[in-house]
């Protein structure tokens, strides 16, 4: 909501989508933290609302918003930023009876971003680190401001927005909280697939932290608790032996985009091999371009990942969603049921013991690497003299 409802200036086509919307930074938990407060007059009659100039910033999408306040009659049209030569236009430009706000879409890369105010040539420097874990807002010092935590609204904001106090609801409410799309337009609009709670914008349904005192942000509770309020069957999975590790670290949001993205179960990538690779990193090897592993498991390329890891939980050793050797022949049909005779006769192909690896139960992954290797037939060793043989019977 806007105190005074001023007046939007005029901008160019592509930008009066935005007529309507007033731009705020986004909460810690879909977007930055900032160190320090506002207020810092960059030159005469241009002020700084907010960041401030060396702040942290925390997000989890690469871009933030600037806030300056002009003051006088000047024209604010002539106001920019300019970024390694690009000069971005603002986003909003609001007109007030004695000073204008406006409002710019900033750009991130990982590390320092240097953004120049033209013509006025102040220089504002603000790191970015990009953040996808669950985050513990208590571990932050005191020079982080966390958006939407102690109040309604942060300082700065509050000076033209009015935050409407949403009645109490239910994690499922009917109710829809129209206010918050003033701000967060940006993510009601974002991807292809979009999560139901922001179709029907029930932001409270995630984002109410508490009643009394009343305030909204970054959930209270482990992510993974709020998503087990409308996904009740998911709760299930993670009383299996194997739990996968993102669920620890930041809870479902680490590999889901709890608003909307174009990827299959909104998803921050592409779910079946990119995803994973984010992590995995080591896996690269097998997929990439240049210098790629000579002989790659041939499903990576198929079903990818997930065609033998569940990405959940599983009762499995390594996420698998079935023991290995029966995994195995789902795609090799020709060694189902053989206990004996590969790759020599009599050589067994499962057994309670692995002799190179003490410990394992013998499965075809003793010999084979199931992701990718440098030797034909994805064996760990060459088979030329025998060598792969002896790394067992040491012969």
């Amino acid at each position: 909501m806007i105190k005074g409802m001023p007046k939007f200036q005029s901008l160019d086509a592509p930008n009066r989508l935005w007529l309507s919307i007033v731009i705020v930074l986004l909460g810690l938990f879909f977007g930055p933290g900032f160190s320090g407060t506002s207020g810092q007059a960059l030159a005469a009659g241009v002020e700084l609302v907010t960041p401030r100039p060396s702040s942290t910033i925390l997000a989890r999408d690469p871009e933030t918003h600037l806030v300056l306040r002009q003051s006088g009659e000047g024209k604010p049209s002539q106001i920019r930023v300019e970024k390694t030569g690009d000069i971005l236009d603002p986003v909003v430009a609001m007109e007030g009876e004695s000073q204008t706000y406006l409002h710019f879409r900033l750009p991130l890369v990982p590390g320092m971003n240097r953004f120049t105010i033209v013509p006025a040539g102040q220089r504002i420097d603000l790191k970015f680190q990009r953040i996808q874990a669950q985050l513990n807002p208590k571990s932050f010092g005191k020079e982080i401001y966390l958006f939407h935590q102690n109040d309604k609204l942060p300082k700065g904001c509050e000076e033209c927005h009015d935050l409407q106090e949403f009645e109490t609801i239910e994690p499922v409410g009917l109710k829809k909280q129209t206010g918050c799309a003033t701000c967060h337009q940006n993510l009601l609009d974002r991807g292809k697939i979009k999560h139901g709670p922001v179709v029907n914008q029930q932001c409270l349904s995630c984002h109410q932290r508490s009643v009394k005192p009343w305030r909204i942000g970054y959930p209270a509770t482990k992510i993974e608790e709020i998503c087990f309020v409308c996904h009740t069957g998911e709760k299930v999975r993670f009383s299996r032996k194997s739990v996968h590790g993102p669920i620890f670290l930041g809870g479902c949001t680490l590999c889901h985009n709890p608003h909307g993205s174009n990827f299959r179960y909104l998803l921050w990538d592409e779910g079946s091999l990119r995803l994973c690779l984010d992590c995995h990193s080591d896996k690269e090897k097998l997929v990439r371009k240049k210098k790629r592993v000579p002989y790659v498991h041939g499903i990576i390329f198929g079903k990818g990942c997930v065609a033998c890891h569940d990405p959940h939980a599983t009762n499995q050793r390594f996420m698998l969603l079935k023991p290995v050797n029966e995994l195995c022949v789902g795609c090799h049909p020709q060694l189902a049921g053989v206990t004996r005779g590969h790759p020599v006769d009599r050589h067994p192909v499962s057994a309670p013991k692995e002799l190179r690896r003490p410990g394992r139960k013998l499965t075809c992954v003793g010999c084979h690497d199931p992701h990718g290797s440098d030797y034909q037939y994805m064996l760990f060793e060459t088979k030329l003299g025998a060598r792969i043989c002896r790394v067992c019977h040491k012969r």
